[in-house]
């Protein structure tokens, strides 16, 4: 499964606002990302010292990519993957927009909030995943925390079928973990005063310094920051995100993925926000995977 190549960036679910990394040369392994998954999440108050988390990506960012001509086929699984997208429906309040580019970045565009509020991706692939940038623009103000959670999911062969379409990840399935003898078993790890600190079954989340008024009483307590990584049971293979103004993180079943709350807030009526993040997938364990985003954010102790 190594990957010395870069990933592609395709449409695979249009309705749940899902796309897909995939290996041109790997038929058998890819992850999802679901970029608009549920109602932003709205305090009214700012959280305080959001931006002294870790922000500082080092390596070159996604910028616009309309000097480089759209992918015109990518699908060689027939997974029914799209390339282009723009929603038919004048109706719906998503008005979901979508582009690959002929390197295998991609672009997205989609509405919260009754068009109120613009959000735009750029998801641009490297050799360890797939940087990204999230752009979200107001045309009404936000007074506090505006916080949208952003999935990366694994599926394994014990999950549903339709979720297949969008990951195939069986070495990073907790499904298909438990489902092999290992019931209490995950896969899932956040960093707490320096280690490792390992999910429990149920879904949990975590907050970051800047994000208890997110979650209060439900936080299952604070993390050091908002990298969150999944590890195979070998240590063979490992995942993971981490977003700039992450609030908290947490793990889900069904759906076999890792969350990052992002906050977007405050804006004034037309100003809009650029927060970056990066997908990591790489043949390595968690602390070859901590390294690398080390070097990415600048980090020296985490």
């Amino acid at each position: 499964m190594t990957q010395k190549v870069k990933p592609i960036v395709v449409l695979s679910n249009a309705k749940q606002q899902c796309v897909t990394f995939f290996w041109k040369n790997n038929p058998h392994f890819y992850f999802g990302y679901r970029f608009l998954e549920h109602t932003p999440e709205i305090v009214a108050t700012p959280l305080s010292h959001i931006d002294s988390l870790t922000s500082c990506l080092t390596v070159t960012g996604p910028e616009s990519k309309a000097e480089i001509l759209p992918l015109e086929k990518c699908d060689p699984w027939s997974k029914n993957w799209l390339t282009q997208y723009v929603e038919p429906d004048a109706k719906d309040s998503i008005q979901l927009s979508f582009r690959t580019f002929s390197d295998g970045a991609a672009w997205c565009q989609s509405y919260d909030l009754g068009g109120t509020q613009k959000r735009e991706f750029f998801f641009d692939p490297v050799e360890t995943g797939v940087i990204m940038r999230m752009k979200l623009t107001s045309s009404t103000p936000i007074a506090g925390a505006y916080c949208v959670q952003q999935c990366l999911r694994m599926t394994g062969i014990t999950n549903k079928e339709w979720r297949q379409n969008v990951a195939s990840t069986p070495c990073l399935s907790e499904f298909d973990t438990q489902a092999q003898g290992n019931p209490h078993v995950t896969l899932t790890y956040a960093r707490k005063g320096g280690v490792w600190l390992r999910f429990p079954v149920p879904h949990m989340e975590y907050h970051t310094p800047a994000g208890l008024p997110l979650l209060m009483s439900k936080s299952g307590g604070k993390i050091d920051h908002g990298l969150i990584v999944r590890e195979s049971q070998d240590g063979n293979f490992s995942a993971g995100m981490y977003w700039e103004r992450t609030a908290y993180v947490s793990n889900r079943h069904p759906a076999d993925c890792i969350h990052a709350s992002v906050d977007l807030g405050p804006l004034k009526a037309g100003e809009y926000r650029n927060v970056y993040g990066m997908c990591y997938f790489i043949e390595g364990s968690k602390d070859e995977l901590l390294k690398i985003w080390q070097e990415d954010f600048g980090v020296r102790d985490a």
